[in-house]
C-alpha cells in the first residue's frame, strides 16, 4: 500500500523544494536533484550529464520508508553492493524533516560524500 493522499503531497513538497534549491542555477544544466515515490519508499536521487552525450546518470543518494504501524519514517543508504543499509545514526520519526536534515548535514559523509 503506498502512502496516503496527505502524506504524499508533504513530502512531494518538501522535497520538491529540497531539490530546486540544493543545487545552483549555473550548474543545472550538468547536475540535479530529483526523487521517485513507490509504495512506502521515497528515494531521493542525484543526476548528471554524461561526458559522453545527452545522457544523464542517475545515482541513488537516501530512501526514506515510511512504517504506517507507526507512523515514522527510517531513513536508508545506498551502498555500492546495490543494496540499501539502514541508516542507525538517526532513529525512525515522524517527522520527515529530521531526515532530510540528516541527509543534508550528512556527518558521515555516506550520502553526499
Amino acid at each position: 500500500m503506498g502512502l496516503n493522499e496527505l502524506i504524499r503531497r508533504r513530502v512531494e513538497k518538501l522535497l520538491g523544494d529540497y531539490c530546486e534549491n540544493r543545487i545552483p542555477i549555473h550548474v543545472r544544466t550538468k547536475l540535479k536533484l530529483g526523487y521517485g515515490i513507490r509504495g512506502n519508499s521515497v528515494t531521493l536521487f542525484e543526476e548528471r550529464k554524461s561526458y559522453q552525450g545527452d545522457e544523464w546518470i542517475k545515482n541513488k543518494i537516501a530512501q526514506f520508508r515510511y512504517n504506517q504501524d507507526d507512523n515514522k519514517w527510517a531513513l536508508y543508504w545506498w551502498r555500492h553492493t546495490g543494496r540499501w543499509y539502514r541508516y542507525e545514526d538517526v532513529k525512525p520519526n515522524s517527522n520527515f524533516e529530521v531526515l532530510l536534515e540528516e541527509v543534508e548535514k550528512d556527518p558521515l559523509c555516506i550520502f553526499w560524500g
